[in-house]
């Protein structure tokens, strides 16, 4: 079915899981709760601790849908929002809540808050209670209430799978799967509430499980019922047209109406298609498309044409014996030009062109089979390597499409634009088209293509390492397509990854045995999950089923990037059976990637992992100066002189490597991983390694992605720096000196951020001549230009993420007259910065990359690229002082020190000051 084909680009690197997601959400609680620096507080007399005041408790209705893990706020009363929409119905009891803080239940606190609709107060206090269960239940339940579904959904996960019984993060699962539209998941998840017997929240969950299937099964019913008639009517020509569905379904319709004129064996037949030509063209906004159709059909040769339509039958049930030798007779009758033009679109492995297509297609003016043949020329774009013409169709034929009222068409093109963007790492794109998709999908009732559109949207999240919201958006699709036998494979393929990603081999090894149980083949997603079960979970089965999954692949079916891929999953399975031979089919892939790198997306993905495995694998046979020398030619640097630490991960396995102050070379190699990485690498390298390297003035740290935008990896009492560049160090700059300072940036209000504070003039104190970019001005062509000439940048703004712009993060300038609002990566790497700059990236976050990707594509990489010297940026939020730290930097490298040095000592001098300082941790330094 059209925008089904999955797009198995490889394991997405299991960096950063949800969790992490959520711990940005505390962290921002945390950032919250330290401007909280005094609440007016008043004691009330007479008002305790157990005031039911503190949780409402004495109110008839609860005011909040969610349940709460205090037990005084978990008394069961009838849900009621607050009347008038004001959420805070009744006054915060202060004087019972400083008591409450006051017995350090914080905790408490927060609960308190959240019952009377502070969420904002509520998240700061329960993000600095304990750890428990309890707490990240009514964490959740904060996300739910600020509509951050995603975060809840990590939260509650979490904790069911630590506690599977507790009751309150069982209600707001089932809460959180309602509000995310997950109607069967949110069902179920009610149905195990109300099996508890809890006296009003049973009862409560059982009318809501009740309403939620019951609207549900009358649309999935009556889809069912549609098409089930109309597959009888395929099947015998005397069965009833449903008329009546097909007006209420004229997508689903009108693809069986070129089933039915096609198998039709006389006039009579296709004449007896009149009656729903003409519903399906009321349907389209009037006219007589495909009554016109059906009256030229009528009049056809059908002597000739009756046994190929008796044989296209057959071919629609998936039955004829030599699908490729009956397409061929059907190039040379004339008669039967639509059964070709149906039997191509339907058929990969038969060679055809732009060309014939348009030949078949020359007199043919019904939008419906022209929209058809623009998604199937879309698709030999791709396998022909022209990616950017195929977006340009797809989106052309998505604007025809809403111009010529074919619904279920525009769904199908916004399933494999989704497809598209997925596969060219465009996770936010896709997600979009998906969501859309779905959307539309369930306004029309089309029940396939909602399941289709829920496959969709767990694939772009799964490649976003949303681990939660995917598998969440697969056991909905699995609960409500469970005899679809395509869907189901997908789905447990699917789930098969995540589990991987999750490091669980067995429960990926039980969903691939699922997604293979109706017959499907694993396809390259399959392929790739066999190739490391293979090493975590072996089967004897397991080399026969890859290799016959390889050996389908083709020109016809797979573009040159995924075919790149296809090599690639040959070289993860063989290095492990023979060291040198694999590296040998890794070094293959590696050369079939070169020529595609700058245009595909699979060909990037398949380089940077196939340099990972060699560089694992060379630990893992204890060739470590050549693992060293691997990562090297990953980055494209030379190993630099002096003291180097070399990093890789893939899945379990990391190889780390140390060159000493007296050359010595020691590497680690470890496959004992069970979780996935931190965003904080401290402890990835052995301390044995730290050790050797305490002697030395620096170290040039080169770290394979995903390492590269992560703090930790060597201590903070060390001097070190990521190397991005060339290692040629830089000359001092012969131009002039020049600092550009770009603050009070005006980014679009739509994207919501918070105004920055202006830069502080003590901050540039010091600077010979300045340029300072300020409010409309800081756009970001003004910002490049300015930069090209700059030998010290300083940027102060925000900085976000947005696939649609980048693969990496963007800073937030103000727009230019064209909308444009974004410094990205690419737009930096076509610049040449001559002053060779010292570059400081104030942006919160700015050194930080999306988890899903495998190649290299940060901010501060680019500004090296161009001829930055150095750049200093941070993997987490800083605080509006911390332009203060940057400039002692500056001032020490502006005396003598190299620049990792100079981090290293105003580090070590900020943390002795400020021992619980932690964010100058995250500062990073490229060089």
């Amino acid at each position: 079915m059209a925008g089904r084909q999955q797009t198995p680009r490889g394991t997405p690197l299991p960096g950063r899981t949800g969790v992490t997601r959520v711990g940005g959400l505390v962290a921002l609680a945390l950032c919250m709760a330290l401007g909280f620096i005094s609440v007016r507080v008043w004691r009330q007399r007479g008002t305790g601790p157990e005031t039911p005041a503190l949780w409402l408790s004495d109110a008839p209705h609860r005011p909040l849908e969610v349940r709460l893990s205090v037990p005084a706020a978990d008394v069961y009363r009838p849900h009621a929002p607050p009347r008038g929409g004001d959420a805070l119905a009744t006054p915060v009891p202060l004087g019972a809540l400083s008591r409450l803080e006051e017995r350090g239940d914080t905790h408490g606190v927060g609960v308190s808050y959240l019952l009377h609709g502070d969420t904002e107060q509520a998240l700061a206090y329960l993000s600095r209670a304990s750890p428990s269960l309890d707490r990240d239940s009514d964490l959740a339940a904060v996300a739910i209430l600020r509509g951050h579904f995603d975060d809840a959904l990590t939260l509650l996960d979490a904790t069911l799978e630590a506690m599977p019984e507790h009751p309150q993060a069982r209600w707001n699962r089932a809460v959180v799967a309602r509000e995310l539209g997950l109607t069967l998941l949110a069902a179920t998840a009610f149905e195990a509430v109300a099996s508890k017997g809890e006296p009003g929240w049973s009862d409560e969950a059982r009318e809501q499980a009740r309403t939620l299937r019951a609207r549900l099964q009358a649309r999935a019913e009556a889809w069912k019922a549609t098409r089930e008639a109309f597959l009888t009517r395929l099947s015998s020509p005397q069965a009833p047209l449903p008329l009546e569905g097909a007006a209420r379904f004229p997508g689903l319709a009108r693809e069986s109406f070129y089933d039915l004129l096609a198998i039709a064996e006389n006039s009579e037949q296709v004449e007896e298609l009149l009656p729903l030509g003409r519903v399906l063209d009321h349907a389209a906004g009037g006219g007589a498309v495909l009554e016109d159709t059906v009256r030229r059909t009528a009049v056809l040769d059908f002597a000739r044409r009756s046994p190929l339509a008796r044989e296209y039958a057959k071919f629609l049930q998936d039955a004829h014996p030599a699908p490729a030798s009956f397409i061929e007779r059907l190039r040379h009758e004339p008669t039967a030009r639509d059964l070709l033009l149906g039997a191509l679109l339907r058929t990969q492995g038969v060679a055809h062109t732009h060309e014939e297509l348009r030949a078949l297609t020359a007199e043919e003016t019904d939008p419906w089979v022209l929209s058809r043949v623009a998604q199937e020329d879309a698709r030999l774009d791709d396998l022909a390597g022209q990616g950017p013409q195929a977006g340009d169709r797809l989106r052309e034929a998505l604007g025809q499409c809403r111009a010529n009222k074919l619904p279920l068409r525009c769904v199908d093109l916004l399933l494999r634009l989704s497809s598209r963007a997925t596969a060219s790492n465009r996770l936010v794109e896709a997600e979009e088209a998906a969501r859309t998709a779905w959307h539309e999908a369930a306004a029309l009732g089309e029940w396939e293509r909602e399941g289709a559109a829920l496959v969709m949207l767990a694939n772009a999240t799964r490649f976003q390492v949303r681990v939660a919201l995917s598998r969440a958006y697969l056991m909905e699709s699995l609960a409500r397509q469970p005899d679809d036998c395509m869907a189901r494979t997908q789905a447990h393929r699917n789930l098969a990854s995540l589990a991987l990603m999750r490091f669980r081999p067995q429960e990926a090894r039980q969903e691939l045995e699922a997604s293979l149980a109706c017959g499907q083949t694993p396809g390259l997603q399959g392929a790739w999950i066999l190739a490391d079960l293979a090493r975590l979970d072996p089967r004897p089965s397991d080399e026969a089923r890859l290799r016959a999954e390889l050996d389908r692949v083709s020109p016809l079916k797979e573009n040159a990037g995924r075919r790149v891929l296809a090599t690639l999953i040959r070289g993860r399975f063989e290095v492990d059976r023979d060291w040198r031979a694999g590296q040998k089919v890794l070094r293959q892939a590696i050369a079939e990637a070169e020529p595609l790198l700058r245009v595909n997306a699979d060909a990037r993905d398949a380089r940077a992992v196939a340099f990972q495995t060699l560089a694992v694998s060379a630990g893992h046979a204890g060739a470590f100066r050549e693992a060293l020398e691997v990562v090297a030619e990953s980055l494209q640097v030379p190993v630099p002189e002096g003291c180097v630490l070399a990093a890789a991960v893939e899945a379990e396995r990391t190889v780390a490597v140390v060159r000493g102050p007296q050359g010595q070379v020691q590497g680690a190699y470890d496959a004992s991983r069970t979780v996935p990485l931190r965003d904080d690498l401290t402890g990835l390298v052995p301390a044995s390694l730290v050790d050797m390297l305490r002697d030395c003035p620096r170290v040039a740290v080169l770290a394979a992605p995903p390492l590269d935008s992560r703090a930790g990896i060597l201590p903070a009492d060390l001097a070190w720096s990521y190397r991005v560049g060339t290692g040629a160090h830089a000359a001092s700059p012969a131009k002039p000196p020049l600092h550009v300072v770009v603050s009070d940036v005006e980014p679009p209000t739509t994207l919501k951020l918070a105004r920055l504070p202006s830069v502080a003039d003590t901050d540039l104190a010091g600077a010979q001549r300045l340029l300072r970019l300020k409010g409309a001005q800081a756009t970001p062509e003004h910002v490049l230009e300015a930069m090209e000439q700059a030998t010290d940048i300083d940027i102060h703004a925000h900085g976000v993420v947005d696939r649609a712009l980048s693969d990496a993060t963007v800073i937030a300038l103000s727009p230019q007259q064209d909308g444009h609002y974004a410094l990205t990566a690419e737009e930096l790497r076509r610049r040449h910065l001559q002053g060779a700059p010292l570059v400081v990236l104030g942006a919160c976050s700015a050194a930080r990359l999306a988890p899903f990707l495998h190649e290299t594509s940060s901010l501060p990489q680019a500004f090296v690229a161009s001829g930055a010297r150095a750049v200093f940026a941070a993997t987490a939020d800083i605080p509006n002082d911390a332009g203060a730290f940057f400039r002692a930097v500056r001032e020490r490298i502006q005396s003598g020190e190299e620049p990792s040095q100079a981090l290293r000592a105003e580090r070590l001098d900020w943390l002795r000051k400020q021992p619980h300082l932690r964010w100058v941790d995250k500062v990073l330094l490229y060089q």
